[in-house]
């Protein structure tokens, strides 16, 4: 099964919408981020890859992080409305099989784009290093 063209591909254009507005994406930026903290137990190791998405699209909407390729932008604004939608492959009201869905696709993104969130952590790291520069 290709999970790229059977579970995303309704939510395609629902994650154009988003990257044209920048304003009602931090609105699912939010969402996204309220849902994963509530199972964050349950997410495992996806939690800490779930927050670099997030991060990086935050980064980007604010205008901080501008070398995210339109591919990458793509896959994880596409990844972050299929989690936040309670309607997806897996319904979420189902216990444990809305999330375990949910993470196997925040997994697929993850591994499309890993070569730009590496670029990202590495970014994020001298911005914080160049920060605490400047407070010392």
């Amino acid at each position: 099964m290709d999970i790229d063209d059977k579970k995303l591909k309704p939510f395609k254009a629902k994650a154009l919408e988003y990257i044209k507005d920048k304003d009602k994406s931090m609105g699912l930026l939010n969402e996204a981020i309220q849902k994963a903290s509530a199972q964050r137990n349950r997410l495992g190791e996806v939690w800490e890859k779930l927050h670099l998405l997030f991060g990086v699209f935050r980064d980007w909407l604010n205008g901080s992080y501008k070398e995210l390729p339109k591919r990458s932008l793509f896959m994880i604004v596409l990844g972050i409305v299929y989690f936040v939608s309670p309607i997806d492959g897996v319904f979420d009201y189902i216990p444990f099989g809305g999330l375990i869905d949910d993470a196997a696709v925040a997994g697929f993104v993850i591994s499309q784009v890993s070569a730009d969130l590496e670029k990202y952590k590495l970014w994020k790291k001298e911005v914080n290093s160049e920060i605490e520069s400047d407070l010392l």
